[in-house]
């Protein structure tokens, strides 16, 4: 049975109040990955770059051990965390399982052999999911309706990426060991909690929730995990609180589970994840300092037959449907709740890297109701905005003196964000119909981290994580360079140097294919679209679904007038994108 006591002090002390320890001419840093829709295919492509820049220097760096003129400049910097919220929770969950293996990254000159490709961000992205699998009737025929558009596609994805190998392992010395990652849910069932509100405790149901793993690659070890996170490993040694990978790409589905759209999951939990939650309250004496409080579940309710469950069961949809804000969980995981990362970019030592497919301008939603198929399309577009990070993180982010919180977006020929990427229509569903579309943005996302690694992700040269492991050729060669090849320096007349310096084949400048016009004909799904929505009508399985909600569409809309009405906002969709 978990224990119901509330947090002890040093249990606070332990888990919320202390900051990630400093390493030596090492930087640290923490990957947040926005929710995307079909737009996860740019997010992929920005962590295939990331992960082949890094491989590259520190590879390089390892080989020039002891060399008289090493080309490779000898700091660290080192990934500590990746948090993700639906379509970035799954590119987090599969580079959890990527990063214990060498595979190839895919560049423009990779051709596209169909599924299986050997890099399973592409394979995913770009491969498995597709429209054409959505749209399938399998799980109607089946008698397992649960969501307008089929499942399966995800649960296949997922299964590759929890089986994922290569042939060869790979040590990745960039790598925290253990990596941790959190991926963000909507708890249906919710959590509750009890609060004093001055004259008796007061009981309110929390369903924003997430999930916290630490992966243990070959040849690290785990000695103290946290109380309130699952461990997985890739090789036979025992782990503390182990988790089986099937079990673990049952959440990564969770995340990304459009309400309504892609089925809800069941997922299970021990109980006492719930103890370990902690929130920050301001003092009421001027300039007292805040303090971190424990959250005390309302233990009472969570008891079954007189007693408390060892495991908590609930069902859960997308984490962006109520928590778009994994930016604060890896923030403070390297600043501690009360702590702040140093911002100066002389002293910044940490930073929280934001990927976001859609930053830029967003249109607004319907003004009145017109059909279900409208409604659908405005409840796409509202999830995906929500998943989005709030105005005070795009600002820290896009604050040139702030160097403890970068931004990744897409760019493409002036274009900013949504406008860049191929697969932005249709609240980002468009991108699942057209290969070409996730193929173009997964190689604008290789490109556009390319130039972020360049000339963004960077500090001044005084800054104590260069100090004496630079040489004044390796400044000379990467630092920051303007359009005519001049370094570029700040107020101070400092030059800035790149956290990851590109070298080897990660130094290839990027390109990406042609913008995929013409590429999609809405028509050719006409006949899916409308034999989804007959087989949708004509559902006779057990439950309220059909009585509640198919009789009201059957009275909204036919099928073939709902194809006509999915294929005319493809349509419009592309002319407005210029993809027509």
């Amino acid at each position: 049975m978990p224990d119901p006591s509330p947090l002890t002090p040093e249990e606070i002390q332990r888990l919320f109040a202390d900051a990630a320890p400093d390493i030596k001419n090492t930087f640290q840093f923490a990957l947040v990955l926005g929710g995307t829709v079909s737009a996860g295919s740019y997010t992929a492509g920005v962590l295939d770059f990331l992960i082949e820049a890094l491989d590259c220097w520190t590879d390089t760096r390892e080989r020039e051990k002891g060399a008289a003129n090493p080309t490779a400049p000898r700091h660290n910097t080192l990934l500590k965390l990746i948090a993700g919220t639906s379509g970035g929770g799954v590119n987090a969950a599969i580079a959890a399982r990527a990063l214990a293996y060498d595979f190839p990254s895919i560049s423009r000159g990779t051709p596209n052999t169909g599924l299986g490709v050997p890099n399973p961000f592409y394979d995913v992205w770009v491969n498995r999911l597709t429209l054409t699998g959505m749209l399938d009737t399998g799980d109607i025929d089946s008698g397992n309706f649960v969501s307008l558009l089929n499942g399966k596609p995800i649960d296949d994805a997922a299964e590759v990426v929890a089986g994922f190998t290569r042939p060869a392992m790979k040590k990745r010395s960039w790598v925290s060991g253990p990596l941790r990652v959190i991926l963000t849910l909507s708890n249906l069932r919710g959590v509750p909690y009890r609060t004093d509100m001055g004259n008796g405790s007061e009981t309110f149901v929390d369903h924003a929730d997430y999930a916290r793993f630490a992966f243990v690659y070959p040849g690290g070890t785990i000695a103290d995990p946290r109380p309130d996170e699952f461990v997985l490993g890739f090789d036979s040694q025992r782990l503390p609180q182990p988790l089986q990978w099937a079990d673990f790409s049952a959440f990564a589905r969770a995340t990304g589970a459009f309400p309504v759209g892609f089925p809800p999951r069941e997922l299970t939990r021990p109980m006492a994840h719930y103890r370990y939650r902690a929130t920050v309250v301001p003092s009421d004496q001027t300039g007292a300092s805040a303090k971190i409080v424990g959250l005390s579940p309302d233990w009472e309710m969570l008891k079954t037959n007189g007693s408390l469950p060892n495991d908590y069961h609930f069902l859960s949809v997308d984490g962006g449907a109520t928590d778009n804000q994994p930016i604060g969980l890896a923030r403070t995981a390297l600043s501690g709740l009360l702590g702040r990362n140093p911002r100066d970019p002389a002293e910044a030592d940490r930073a929280v890297v934001l990927v976001d497919p859609f930053a830029g301008q967003t249109g607004l939603g319907p003004e009145k109701m017109d059909g279900f198929p409208s409604l659908f399309g405005a409840l796409g577009s509202m999830f995906t905005q929500q998943t989005r990070y709030n105005s005070q993180d795009m600002a820290l982010a896009a604050d040139k003196s702030i160097f403890s919180r970068f931004m990744i977006v897409p760019r493409r020929d002036g274009r900013t964000g949504g406008a860049a990427i191929a697969s932005d229509g249709m609240g980002a569903f468009i991108g699942f119909a057209s290969q070409d579309f996730m193929r173009h943005d997964y190689l604008l996302g290789r490109r556009n981290c390319q130039r972020f690694l360049q000339a963004e992700f960077v500090l001044t040269e005084d800054n104590p994580v260069f100090a004496g492991v630079w040489t004044d050729p390796q400044k000379a060669k990467f630092c920051v360079k303007d359009a005519k090849g001049a370094p570029v320096k700040d107020a101070k007349g400092r030059l800035f140097l790149p956290l990851v310096p590109l070298m080897g084949d990660a130094a290839i400048e990027e390109t990406t294919d042609p913008w995929p016009r013409n590429k999609l004909d809405p028509d050719d799904y006409r006949e899916a679209i409308e034999a989804r929505f007959k087989a949708v009508v004509e559902f006779e399985g057990k439950g309220s679904i059909k009585a509640q909600v198919i009789s009201w569409l059957v009275a909204q809309r036919g099928d073939d007038k709902v194809a006509d009405f999915a294929i005319k906002q493809m349509e419009e969709a592309l002319t407005k994108a210029e993809l027509a």
